[in-house]
């Protein structure tokens, strides 16, 4: 009995890492809303990432602040692989790099899992607006126009900011609360262009409510393959994608990473999978290990930052 008691205690002992992994459930946060595109392939992933490993992964919804409150609760949670967080370029991008008092760092308050999924931003203008890159330049050199976006500070604000500095032209910003009224606005007429993400521009523009002038990555796109890229417009280097990625708090033992990073490229390589994500505009990236994905982040925030500062950008969370 004194031995069997001996030996329990040492397992209370043992250095977390040490222990079998996952033992209860993980705890997915998603810093965003449910319904959203965000959302929907953070489930898609965590539902497979269950079988992976025999552990029931709930995602947990914590929105506010462009994903800054489910973000800080990330970092704040128990390093031992148990709690993780479907990090965006709205979090760990625009945040860091307009916003002066995060509650958290996107790059050292994080162990980076893996890279999950990339969406590109394409440029739109009115159905009745110029019909291609040139004749909107020309239309702006003319009169300064009216550019909207999802809000000031975000990936569609940026991604103007970096058009205009790219081009040096001008435009006012109109900011919306949210990618949906800023395109309703533009399928009004009520601003020169916006961007915004392929996956949300592709039905309205197929229905001929605005119309697409470039995509906003180097390549083009293959479900768009006719769409010319900006930088073939001649405003190289021009590279501006939303994407995810899985993160957990810092401190979380790499073999808990390494166990999780190994799962989620077994699900990524699922073709179901990279076929639902598909349909929701995200493109599953080359397999992009902890390591990878961290020099990944911290290349975002430095150009999300450079960006910022060269338009000026510096904001205080509401």
């Amino acid at each position: 009995m004194k031995r069997r008691s001996l030996l329990v205690l040492a397992g209370l002992f043992l250095p977390t890492a040490a222990l079998a992994f996952p033992e209860r459930g993980i705890t997915l946060i998603v810093p965003f809303g449910p319904a959203g595109s965000t959302d929907i392939a953070a489930r898609l992933l965590a539902d497979r990432l269950s079988a992976r490993l025999s552990a029931r992964v709930v995602v947990e919804n914590r929105a506010g602040a462009g994903g800054a409150v489910g973000s800080e609760a990330a970092k704040r949670a128990m390093p031992d692989g148990h709690t993780l967080l479907f990090a965006s370029a709205s979090s760990h991008g625009a945040n860091p790099a307009v916003f002066q008092d995060l509650p958290y760092d996107a790059v050292r308050d994080f162990d980076a899992v893996a890279l999950t999924g990339v969406t590109p931003l394409a440029l739109a203008v009115a159905p009745n607006g110029p019909r291609d890159l040139a004749a909107l330049r020309g239309a702006l050199a003319e009169a300064p126009g009216t550019y909207g976006s999802a809000g000031a500070g975000s990936i569609t604000h940026l991604a103007a900011e970096l058009f205009l500095a790219r081009t040096q032209l001008r435009a006012e910003h109109i900011p919306y609360r949210g990618g949906g009224p800023a395109l309703e606005a533009l399928a009004r007429g009520e601003v020169s262009f916006v961007f915004e993400t392929l996956a949300s521009l592709s039905g309205i523009a197929r229905d001929g409510r605005v119309r697409l002038l470039a995509v906003a990555t180097p390549a083009r796109t293959p479900t768009w393959p006719e769409l010319p890229t900006l930088e073939e417009g001649g405003l190289a280097p021009f590279d501006v994608s939303t994407w995810n990625a899985l993160l957990a708090p810092r401190g979380t033992p790499p073999a808990r990473i390494a166990t999780l990073a190994a799962a989620v490229q077994d699900c990524l390589a699922e073709p179901a999978l990279a076929e639902r994500l598909a349909g929701l505009g995200v493109a599953v990236p080359p397999p992009t290990g902890p390591e990878a994905t961290s020099r990944f982040i911290a290349a975002e925030v430095a150009k999300f930052r450079g960006i910022a500062e060269g338009a000026g950008l510096r904001l205080e969370r509401p």
